[in-house]
């Protein structure tokens, strides 16, 4: 799966999973470079620097480096994506329900920021998408950790918490790209848990497998 948003900047390659293509196929040529996290539900943001490289526990990567991809895997988590509208800049992000919490997508930010240049990196030359995860048609919490959401983003509480119990994490990590000030962000709004199609279901998901089956998600700088 592809986003219009991230197809229109020069020089990258992107892609997201499926249930039948786990493993984008737009990013399987550079598969033997991938620089692989270990994913933790964390906020931890690790920049890759060599192709294949082990970068240890965290949930997200960026990259300036060319044929260098960087890439999550989910199973109703979060997946996002991020590119600089030149190019020149890449990431990839693990967004679960603890990572959303602790608002993973500032610490992207942040560390991005501060890493490209000397001065502040401006959000509006960038641009992100928010692939496949399970959606509020079938994310059921408990109450406590509901009311936790509803507190932690009050400032668009009814968008977090459109229901009782009921959590919409990708519509809350578009909302905190867009009060980051992105240039465009690109939401897809395909549940891993029900969406499905003639063959079966469209993803994998934890919540009905089970069985530790994940798809991917990466982008690469050509």
């Amino acid at each position: 799966m592809l986003s219009g948003a991230l197809g229109l900047v020069p020089n990258i390659v992107h892609g997201f999973g499926t249930r039948e293509n786990p493993f984008p196929e737009e990013i399987k040529p550079y598969r033997g470079s991938l620089a692989r996290l270990r994913q933790v539900h964390g906020i931890n943001v690790i920049e890759a620097r060599a192709p294949g490289e082990d970068l240890s526990d965290g949930d997200a990567a960026f990259t300036r480096v060319k044929l260098l991809p960087v890439g999550v895997y989910t199973a109703d988590c979060v997946p996002v994506l991020l590119a600089r509208k030149d190019g020149a800049a890449v990431a990839a992000v693990h967004a679960g329900w603890r990572g959303t919490r602790a608002r993973i997508l500032r610490q992207v930010w942040n560390r991005i920021s501060t890493s490209l240049q000397s001065g502040p990196e401006d959000p509006k030359n960038w641009v992100a998408a928010i692939g496949p995860a399970i959606g509020p048609c079938c994310y059921e919490v408990g109450k406590d950790l509901a009311e936790e959401f509803e507190r932690e983003f009050s400032e668009f509480s009814r968008i977090a918490v459109p229901s009782s119990c009921i959590l919409d994490l990708p519509a809350i990590n578009a909302e905190e790209l867009k009060a980051l000030g992105f240039g465009s962000v690109d939401l897809f709004r395909a549940c891993t848990r029900c969406a499905g199609n003639d063959f079966g279901h469209m993803f994998h998901s934890h919540r009905r497998e089970r069985d530790g089956s994940r798809q991917w998600s990466g982008i690469v700088i050509l």
